[in-house]
């Protein structure tokens, strides 16, 4: 079954944020001018210049990045839909992410006493030593987790209710599931239509300054793509070919050299973004409300990860 073949899949990141709430001082500020105790709230940086913390907050930025570049837009409560064949990519992923953030914490509070120490004349009346938690309990408050879990199916749906009852929420799951995978194509198409159109943006500016990531960030995408492609849409993968076979071809050092090869590259990405907003526009004007149905998604998901359909 489909529901086999993928999964939903939440990354939960906690870091201890070095900001406190002074009620005093809040209420202090109110007294003075007369307003109002909720009128405003003091909030202290706990700490400053603290290297080893912002370090944490960039490496969790990095597993974020990797977790959305490999998975697909799902439901408001952060889960989002990652293919099977992605799976022990991920898992590999995230023990490397998560041996580094242990890694990073406890060299963080290794330093932790003398960040405070080194923050203390700059809050001068405004230190509390009690503001600041223990080592053993701050540790707490970091961790990185990945929560898994199976993709919803009406088929599945087995509480114990009036048979018209469950067929009834059996089809809100379904249209649910439906939705939530539209909005996982409409995503690429996104992903995919602006990486080309800053490339386009940046390449008709002759003086800007452009890095590698400028073409690798694409290379990236477009061979990723197919893989992401659940609802084996043949236009987003037909795009995806013509993007790494006209814009891949040279780094961003030789479109920087060369302006023959900017331009004309340039040129070519113009008329890719142009080809993908009038089919879009296309597909919105035929069809702007009804799409495939569930089976219908389903079953080509079945096809694109090689897994049999439900009977």
């Amino acid at each position: 079954m489909i529901t086999e073949k993928a999964m939903l899949a939440a990354v939960h990141i906690s870091i201890w944020t070095a900001v406190k709430h002074d009620r005093k001082v809040s209420r202090d500020v109110a007294d003075q001018h007369g307003a109002h105790q909720g009128a405003g709230r003091y909030n202290k940086q706990l700490l400053r210049g603290a290297d080893k913390l912002d370090e944490l907050r960039t490496l969790a930025g990095q597993i974020r990045q990797h977790f959305y570049k490999i998975t697909l837009p799902w439901s408001d409560e952060g889960f989002r839909l990652l293919p099977a064949n992605f799976y022990f990519d991920l898992m590999a992923r995230m023990r490397e992410f998560e041996a580094g953030f242990e890694q990073g914490v406890e060299s963080f509070l290794g330093v932790y006493p003398q960040y405070i120490e080194q923050v203390r004349p700059e809050l001068n009346g405004l230190f509390r030593e009690e503001d600041y938690p223990s080592a053993d309990k701050l540790r707490t408050k970091f961790g990185v987790k990945l929560e898994v879990l199976p993709i919803p199916s009406g088929a599945d749906f087995r509480v114990q209710m009036s048979a018209e009852e469950q067929a009834r929420v059996s089809r809100e799951i379904d249209a649910n599931v439906r939705e939530s995978l539209m909005r996982g194509t409409e995503d690429l198409w996104k992903r995919l239509r602006e990486v080309v159109a800053h490339m386009v943006d940046r390449l008709n500016e002759p003086e800007s300054r452009f890095h590698g990531s400028l073409v690798t960030n694409v290379l990236d995408l477009v061979e990723i793509l197919p893989r992401l492609n659940v609802n084996g849409d043949t236009d987003l993968n037909r795009f995806a070919e013509q993007v790494k076979g006209r814009l891949c071809n040279y780094s961003a050092q030789d479109l920087k050299k060369h302006d023959l090869l900017r331009v004309t590259t340039a040129t070519d990405a113009a008329n890719i973004v142009a080809e993908m907003d009038g089919l879009l526009h296309s597909r919105e004007a035929a069809d702007p409300i009804d799409g495939p149905s569930a089976d219908d998604i389903l079953a080509r998901m079945s096809a694109f990860m090689g897994a049999p359909t439900a009977a």
